[in-house]
């Protein structure tokens, strides 16, 4: 058995996968890239123009502007932050508590 090299198949499965993993990571990151690219000119023509443009027809029509001016996201936020605790309270819950305590 001196001087035989020992070739298990499952060696050059695990070489196979892990060159695959790389090519395909290459694949997503070099994709990822090129939509970025893409999408940069039409996320800059995307943006809004000044005049405020009435959605509803029952604004059209007016002397001066009658729709609101856009509100803050606070609302959003704090929505975001009760989700939060509620979430990440789950990481305090004791795992040997059962509903006998």
């Amino acid at each position: 058995m001196k001087g035989r090299l020992f070739f298990h198949p499952s060696s050059f499965c695990l070489h196979r996968c892990l060159a695959m993993m790389r090519v395909m990571k290459h694949l997503i990151i070099g994709c990822g890239a090129l939509f970025a690219w893409l999408a940069a000119p039409l996320a800059a023509l995307a943006q809004d123009a000044e005049e405020r443009v009435p959605i509803d027809a029952r604004l059209e029509g007016y002397a001066s502007n009658v729709t609101l001016d856009g509100g803050s996201n606070a609302f959003t936020w704090i929505l975001f932050i009760v989700l939060a605790v509620l979430a990440l309270g789950g990481l305090f819950k004791n795992p040997k508590r059962t509903h006998l305590d």
